[in-house]
């Protein structure tokens, strides 16, 4: 009977240190400033789950936002060049000379390519133009075409996307406003 009631009481002791043991593991697993607490134990919940502070989601969500407004303001861009060079285009047609209202859209429209070039993750580059245009009808009709695809190219690329299309578009466009601009002068 004596070894019964020792029995009995090892039982006991063991179980009582087990759930202490217990206690302790599930009191640091809900303990925010326990860096030991991240449990991957099913019997927490959702809400339980500290992924990272509100100061670093504030920030997070800012720097989204920030990226986002950039991606609004290229696309912006985008289509004030189209806008332009059409612009460019039919003002020549319609008095067959460069005035200087045109040549401050040209100097735009030239700095706005760069914007989207480089935004497109693009550089100043040594590109030569294929089928150089040799009047300046044709290479005003080229830069409004050139600048509409760029602007549709601008508009299909996600924004965490480097775009080839849209660089090779760009600098094309480049090349056409140089040309434009000399005929201009």
């Amino acid at each position: 009977m004596l070894l019964r009631i020792l029995l009995f009481l090892a039982l006991v002791t063991c179980l009582a240190g087990d759930v202490q043991a217990q206690r302790k593991t599930t009191q640091a697993r809900r303990d925010p400033a326990n860096p030991v607490s991240a449990d991957k134990g099913a019997d927490r919940k959702e809400s339980d789950i500290m992924v990272g502070s509100p100061e670093a989601e504030m920030l997070d969500r800012q720097v989204i936002r920030a990226a986002r407004k950039d991606y609004e303001e290229n696309l912006e861009r985008a289509r004030e060049a189209a806008q332009l060079s059409t612009e460019l285009r039919d003002s020549y047609l319609h008095n067959k000379a460069f005035g200087r209202t045109e040549q401050k859209k040209l100097e735009r429209l030239e700095k706005i390519t760069r914007k989207i070039r480089s935004e497109a993750g693009g550089s100043d580059g040594d590109t030569t133009l294929e089928d150089v245009p040799t009047q300046i009808e044709p290479a005003l009709a080229r830069l409004a075409e050139v600048s509409e695809k760029m602007r549709k190219g601008v508009e299909n690329t996600p924004r965490q996307v480097v775009s080839a299309s849209v660089i090779e578009r760009a600098n094309e466009l480049l090349e056409v406003i140089r040309f434009v601009r000399t005929y201009a002068r």
